[in-house]
């Protein structure tokens, strides 16, 4: 009982520490946004498969950490489908606070189905954030691809 107030307690501070934070919410269609959460004990968010097209996918977003230097990195990966093993095609760092507009980042990849976006916090504190992937090719401008 000890243990659940103190814990419930704690996601109080954590709320009301984000919203004085200023994290902005977009005004843009709410359904293509991926919203995640990481903590010490959380350190990783991944996200659901996708397959990408014409070689390339980009992310959108934006991002709140607990200390303004602290990394988040963005990876997309291949799980095994026991989750014994993870394959990395290519990763990004972002550092600290991304919310005054959203970052941008293009992913060049084999073209394929089984990707999925890997979303890491080094172990450090809480941090909060909301991206979109973006199929990217000629035909489609900018399709959510999630």
């Amino acid at each position: 009982m000890k243990h659940g107030i103190s814990t419930l307690f704690n996601l109080k501070k954590i709320k009301e520490w984000y919203r004085g934070r200023g994290f902005k919410h977009i005004d843009k269609n709410e359904e293509d946004y991926i919203d995640w959460g990481l903590g010490i004990e959380v350190p990783f968010f991944s996200s659901s498969k996708f397959t990408v097209e014409n070689n390339s996918i980009a992310i959108i977003g934006s991002q709140i950490t607990h200390d303004r230097s602290w990394p988040i990195k963005y990876s997309i990966v291949k799980i095994s489908k026991l989750g014994t093993s993870i394959k990395y095609f290519d990763s990004v760092i972002f550092y600290g606070d991304q919310f005054e507009g959203e970052f941008h980042h293009k992913f060049h990849l084999p073209n394929g189905s089984g990707y999925q976006l890997l979303v890491f916090n080094y172990y450090q504190y809480h941090s909060i954030g909301r991206l979109r992937l973006i199929q990217t090719n000629e035909q489609k401008e900018n399709e959510p691809i999630l």
